[in-house]
């Protein structure tokens, strides 16, 4: 790991936590019905290896405010792990925005009915619709930005 990769995934961490724990951004960061406008974020692990480690820390950072922490900071960021895991290894496409969907809803859902008993499936419901609202506004529109732009960004991994 270079001092480069651990600034770049630094800047991520630093970035998703201030956008979730911004006030008015966090009045719809954790529970059932989640909006988390950092998680447009996630796009960037499409094309940087840093986003990856970075947004996973920014993640459990997040948690810290969550009602169910500690274990929304452990099983949060390591949620966050496997969909920009997922993410990057799909590359720069626009498929690769359903993988934090698809995680997330399953997963954070999970963690609400063990903790919280809330409804599973309602859970699941909510979740994935508010994750991919954001993704498929505001990340699709970063997503686009930046994969016509990467260079702007500092990115090289070359478009599929």
């Amino acid at each position: 790991m270079t001092s480069r990769f651990l600034v770049r995934a630094a800047v991520y961490a630093a970035l998703y936590a201030a956008l979730t724990l911004a006030p008015g951004l966090n009045a719809l960061a954790y529970g059932q019905v989640q909006f988390r406008v950092s998680e447009a974020l996630m796009i960037f692990a499409c094309f940087d290896p840093a986003a990856v480690l970075g947004l996973t820390v920014g993640t459990a950072i997040a948690n810290l405010g969550s009602p169910m922490m500690p274990v929304d900071t452990v099983v949060g960021a390591a949620l966050t792990l496997l969909a920009a895991a997922i993410m990057y290894a799909i590359g720069p496409r626009v498929v690769a925005l359903v993988a934090p969907v698809v995680v997330n809803a399953f997963g954070v859902a999970a963690m609400l009915a063990l903790l919280l008993e809330l409804p599973y499936w309602a859970s699941v419901a909510w979740v994935g619709i508010g994750e991919a609202a954001v993704l498929f506004t505001l990340g699709l529109a970063l997503f686009l930005a930046v994969r016509r732009h990467r260079e702007v960004f500092g990115l090289t991994r070359p478009v599929a």
